[in-house]
């Protein structure tokens, strides 16, 4: 909220400012089939409760394991991009169509050093170790149509929006193992988080005849799906004669995400087959949630260049 206020604050200041030095000035002046292009960061948006970033400082061990806490819900998505690029397009002097798209993503790689079993098992004071290794991958993209409309045409204009959203997203783990589960070693070293009542590992004999398991790999079955309407309202100040920068509040009253199924696959020696094989164990049939309020505010802070060709 700080930020929020301190924004809006240097803003109008600027706004003032400008307004007072170039009364005559004359600026950019949108009409019917001109287009815009710009960048637009919203610091207060109300992201997920599941990070889809580490955080600044934070392990990478931390974060691997700290998203064993969302096990049914592999992702959640922010309801405003955070950062994105918009395009307008002016149906008149007055009103223009809307698009912006975000990016958010990442690629964690997590080793810990294991010790060697086949090692251990040739030397009894051998202190060989191998590596484990997790990748989490996770990425979105959200989409807004929407419309806009100003009102002046001095170097400070009033400006309202509203935006249709739709976000799509996904992600997946993948546990590669330092030590080979064989029919030798069916119990294989492997680090704390996956072996039996560790944070990742929730495994549960279905009849497949493993009586340990270890997860190798954790996806949704799809992609997690939101949809939402927000609203805008703000100033945009004329820095030039067709670059404008602008902040607005931005309100989302309601958001509605689709959450897949989850499944975990399993690796373990099986008693029927005699031999190692993978199973499939479903973490969660699917979710929905439906988030709505009052206090879903953001502040959209725009950089825009009008084409003036």
């Amino acid at each position: 909220m700080k930020r929020l206020i301190i924004s809006i604050t240097v803003l109008c200041l600027a706004a003032l400012a400008l307004q007072a030095q170039n009364k005559e000035k004359t600026y950019f002046s949108p009409q019917k089939g001109k287009w815009a292009v710009g960048v637009t960061f919203n610091p207060g948006s109300m992201g997920s409760t599941l990070a889809i970033q580490p955080k600044d400082g934070e392990f990478a061990g931390d974060y691997i394991d700290g998203l064993a806490g969302y096990p049914k819900q592999m992702f959640v998505m922010a309801k405003d991009p955070m950062a994105s690029v918009k395009f307008k397009y002016y149906l008149s002097s007055k009103t223009a169509f809307r698009a912006s798209v975000g990016l958010n993503g990442s690629v964690v790689n997590y080793r810990e050093y294991v010790r060697d079993d086949l090692a251990l098992a040739l030397n009894a004071d051998s202190q060989n170790q191998v590596v484990d290794r997790t990748t989490s991958t996770m990425n979105s993209v959200s989409l807004m149509l929407g419309a806009e409309w100003s009102k002046g045409t001095k170097a400070v204009r009033f400006i309202y929006g509203v935006d249709f959203i739709y976000a799509i997203g996904g992600g997946s783990l993948q546990f590669k193992y330092g030590n080979k589960m064989t029919d030798l070693n069916q119990v294989p070293s492997s680090m704390p988080m996956t072996q039996s009542g560790g944070d990742w590992n929730n495994y549960v004999d279905k009849g497949w005849g493993m009586a340990y398991a270890r997860p190798v790999q954790r996806k949704n079955i799809g992609y997690v799906h939101g949809f939402g309407i927000s609203a805008d309202a703000g100033l945009e100040v004329f820095i030039a004669d067709n670059i404008s920068l602008s902040a607005a509040l931005n309100f989302t009253p309601i958001m509605v995400t689709l959450q897949p199924q989850t499944y975990t696959v399993f690796e373990g020696f099986s008693t029927k087959t005699n031999k190692v094989e993978k199973a499939n164990s479903l973490v969660s049939p699917g979710s929905s949630a439906l988030l709505y309020g009052t206090q879903n505010i953001g502040c959209r802070i725009s950089l825009t260049y009008y084409l003036t060709k």
